[in-house]
């Protein structure tokens, strides 16, 4: 599966790019069993849910520690430091994993609920 994916280059700019993550046919539940497909994101450390306000910005900052960030309701803005915006909604899933750079700004559009799952460092 591919997943969205923010990460700092060599001169420390942030960008959006793609994280592919192995996936594996799995089978799911009692029998007759239907099978799915499941990528394994790799060992987790924490989860927080935090809610933000509409109209909230929090200024540029690097991601502490590798993290996976879902929205569980509202939308969100990411902009990285070369100046690509993204919109994020219920659902989504975004990869932080820009530890050094210029980091990221994010932006609640209206008001926002995340899960914040932080992943152990690879």
């Amino acid at each position: 599966m591919k997943f969205p994916v923010i990460h700092a280059d060599t001169q420390g700019e942030t960008h959006f790019g793609v994280q592919e993550i192995q996936d594996r046919e799995l089978a799911v539940g009692p029998p007759p069993n239907p099978t799915g497909q499941m990528s394994d994101l790799g060992a987790v450390t924490t989860m927080s849910v935090i809610s933000f306000r509409a109209g909230t910005e929090a200024p540029a900052h690097n991601a502490p520690q590798p993290y996976v960030v879902i929205v569980l309701s509202g939308e969100g803005e990411v902009m990285t430091s070369d100046g690509e915006a993204r919109r994020f909604r219920a659902g989504e899933l975004l990869m932080c994993n820009d530890l050094t750079g210029k980091g990221h700004v994010t932006r609640a559009i209206t008001n926002l609920e995340l899960a914040f799952i932080s992943r152990a460092k690879s």
